[in-house]
């Protein structure tokens, strides 16, 4: 603890400073031994900052881990410490969050931790498959290569996840704005439209009647849609979190049919990067399995990766492992059971990867050739119907009046 202190000498001058000791009684015998005489003691309580109050509000992303990373590689192969190196980094740093981590981890470093074991503290940025490598860099020796061996795989990873992610943000702004353009229309633009025509008088045709209908629906219960729209969003979400709701969502994605190929691909593509690397490293196969789990994603083929890890441990080998628990596609099983026989799985796993890496590109860029057009088409739908409806109703209006 910190103490801060204000003492007088033998002759009576005022001295004042801080002392960094275990107890306050401590700092009076400092100070003692000092010729000083105590006058007031008082512990200094560390101000904590925003970042270290809610740390939830300021997340590391894969971007700024893999930067950290390559350049900790970098800092390592310049011939600079560990310390100053993880220094430096933090200084030039521009993520709050990070920094704070950083912070942390150089604490714990000087106090004779080892970055495996600092890193360890905070599993929500450096997973079970990050720090095992850390812990092998450290025991071999060649902490700069694993960092650097660490920079390229969390990179492959994370450019298949923003090529997932792309594929679907076009869609869901064209959904969105449709949705929008569609509110707009019944809301607000509609009644005033709606009061025209119901003053020419005549028979409304059928679209235009259904239009009208679910505007006078809006317009009277606006409040209570938007609550029930609100509060259905809010459940979903809160639902999709829980195990079932996690179980019952990615149930329904592995049944989609454009869907299920981006995901079953992408999975794989970082299971066999993610076990080839460990293995790469020196990390026994049921180890490196079990570590691999992180970056599956989806439950239904975490489970079956789980009972693969069963069987492993069990003492079984792994290509009838994934050919019995994980059949579907018999090239991963296939791919593992050769690589297994011949002794060079390293090498089929990352044969695999690329394989399913080219796959998944081409089933995400068949998915948005598929997706996109059908956006379009619905909404075209949406705006048209309405469109239609309005027109039908005016020409109606106007053969009334005639």
């Amino acid at each position: 603890m910190v103490i801060k202190y204000v003492a007088y000498t033998q002759q009576g001058h005022k001295v004042q400073g801080v002392l960094d000791v275990a107890r306050e009684d401590q700092a009076r015998e400092l100070l003692q031994q000092e010729n000083l005489i105590p006058y007031t003691l008082a512990p200094v309580y560390e101000r904590k900052t925003l970042v270290q109050r809610f740390p939830a509000l300021f997340p590391v992303n894969a971007k700024e881990l893999i930067e950290f990373s390559r350049g900790l590689s970098s800092l390592l192969r310049s011939g600079i410490s560990m310390r100053d190196s993880l220094n430096i980094l933090r200084d030039q740093s521009s993520s709050m969050g990070l920094k704070e981590v950083l912070r942390q981890v150089i604490e714990d470093i000087e106090a004779g931790k080892r970055l495996s074991e600092a890193c360890e503290s905070h599993r929500s940025i450096f997973d079970g498959y990050y720090t095992r490598l850390l812990r092998v860099g450290e025991a071999t020796g060649g902490m700069a290569s694993t960092m650097q061996q660490l920079a390229d795989a969390l990179e492959k990873n994370k450019q298949m996840k923003d090529k997932v992610k792309a594929a679907l943000i076009y869609p869901i702004i064209s959904l969105a704005v449709a949705i929008i353009v569609t509110i707009i229309l019944v809301t607000f633009s509609l009644p005033a439209l709606v009061n025209l025509l119901t003053e020419f008088g005549g028979e409304m045709p059928t679209s235009t009647m259904l239009l009208i209908k679910t505007s006078e629906l809006m317009e009277v219960y606006r409040l209570h849609i938007f609550v029930a729209i609100v509060l259905g969003a809010g459940g979903a979400w809160s639902f999709s979190r829980t195990n079932m709701g996690s179980r019952l969502k990615d149930r329904i994605i592995m049944k989609l049919p454009l869907v299920k190929g981006v995901i079953l691909r992408s999975n794989l593509f970082t299971l066999c990067s993610t076990f080839g690397t460990l293995l790469q490293a020196g990390i026994p196969s049921v180890e490196a399995l079990r570590l691999s789990r992180d970056g599956i994603n989806n439950i239904v083929l975490l489970a079956q990766l789980d009972q693969v890890i069963e069987d492993a441990e069990a003492g079984n080998r792994l290509g009838p492992s994934f050919q019995s628990r994980w059949p579907d596609p018999p090239l991963l099983s296939q791919g593992i059971a050769t690589g297994e026989a011949a002794g060079n799985m390293i090498q089929s796993l990352s044969g695999l990867a690329d394989y399913y890496e080219q796959e998944a590109a081409k089933s995400i860029s068949a998915a948005t050739e598929l997706i996109q057009p059908a956006v379009i088409l619905l909404v075209a739908a949406v705006i048209g119907f309405v469109g239609t409806a309005v027109i039908s109703g005016i020409y109606s209006s106007i053969a009334s009046i005639e």
